[in-house]
């Protein structure tokens, strides 16, 4: 079983994730937003400010807002976006891309998130990895 433990922390935060991150305008609509998750066939996607990172908002947000009565197709991403400053992490949640899987399930889960952002060297956003994403770099190694 050590080995597989090995394996495991040898697969790539890079091999595993989503390059070119879906993204919304901080000022479009909750509609827009659902329209880029389902076009881009993502869970989530990051709210952006011009060329600044805000915050991410996914499926289960818009899922939960649809159920109480929100008009989406009205309300802005701005006003229910999970800004990246509320999770206490300024910038957002973050895993470098030459980091380990086995590292990104931890990150995810101290933070108690499904999906976070990718950075490079440089902490230019290069996409974003989803438990579901890490854990086929782990069982990959398994």
């Amino acid at each position: 079983m050590m080995e597989s433990t090995e394996q495991t922390k040898e697969a790539q935060v890079a091999d595993f994730m989503h390059p070119d991150p879906a993204t919304v305008p901080y000022e479009g609509t909750l509609y827009d937003a659902l329209g880029v998750m389902i076009e881009r066939d993502r869970t989530s996607v990051l709210v952006m400010d011009g060329r600044n990172l805000v915050g991410m908002i996914g499926d289960t947000d818009i899922g939960r807002l649809v159920a109480k009565g929100v008009d989406i197709k009205r309300a802005l991403v701005r006003d229910f976006v999970t800004a990246c400053i509320l999770t206490g992490n300024q910038p957002c949640v973050q895993i470098r891309q030459d980091d380990t899987v086995m590292n990104a399930l931890r990150v995810m889960d101290s933070w108690s998130a499904s999906q976070i952002v990718v950075v490079d060297e440089k902490d230019e956003v290069v996409g974003t990895i989803s438990v579901l994403d890490a854990l086929k770099g782990w069982n990959k190694g398994v």
